[in-house]
């Protein structure tokens, strides 16, 4: 740490998307959130994750604004936070790339308008952070994550799957885990 920084107090990693974005909160102790359309993963799922239920939304604007909103009120209480979200990835295509950009856009502005610093991070980099291998897919993402955490999500939500929001929930464990690593290097 630079002299004259403040220590950050709280890392926050955020892996960001329309259908189950999910937030990975280390203050000391690491504390996950996410949102779902499934009312079996809604509450709290275990100490230390809790699933927050999608709301009905009537355009993209509004979708946008209440996935920013469920980030904010997680966030914003948090003492000092530093926040971490997951870049895009070049895989995305089409009109849904659009709508992907527009809802991390305004994640983005909300946190600069609440003056909360963030940073992103390239999707193969968390990847290669975790594994070893910038190219690592979702049960490699997931097996670094319960090596890494003692946390057996798949018995937690009682599923054989690696999908959502496992492999978000991991995802944001190791964008957090990124961040934090690259704030002690500099």
């Amino acid at each position: 740490m630079k002299s004259g920084q403040t220590k950050t107090k709280t890392i926050v990693g955020i892996d960001y998307s329309l259908t189950s974005p999910a937030i990975c909160v280390n203050n000391g102790n690491l504390m996950f959130f996410y949102l779902t359309n499934k009312k079996k993963w809604i509450g709290q799922m275990s100490e230390d994750i809790i699933g927050y239920e999608h709301k009905e939304w009537t355009d993209p604007i509004q979708r946008f604004k209440q996935i920013s909103d469920f980030a904010l009120d997680i966030i914003s209480p948090l003492l000092n936070p530093k926040v971490y979200i997951e870049g895009y990835s070049f895989g995305s295509k089409g009109q849904g790339l659009f709508q992907i950009a527009e809802n991390c856009g305004l994640l983005k502005y909300r946190l600069m308008e609440n003056k909360i610093p963030y940073d992103t991070i390239v999707p193969s980099v968390v990847k290669k952070g975790a594994t070893g291998k910038g190219n690592a897919d979702k049960d490699m993402m997931y097996e670094a994550f319960k090596k890494e955490t003692k946390l057996d999500l798949k018995k937690i939500f009682d599923t054989e799957k690696v999908g959502n929001p496992i492999s978000d929930i991991a995802d944001s464990y190791f964008i957090q885990k990124v961040g934090y690593d690259n704030l002690l290097c500099s």
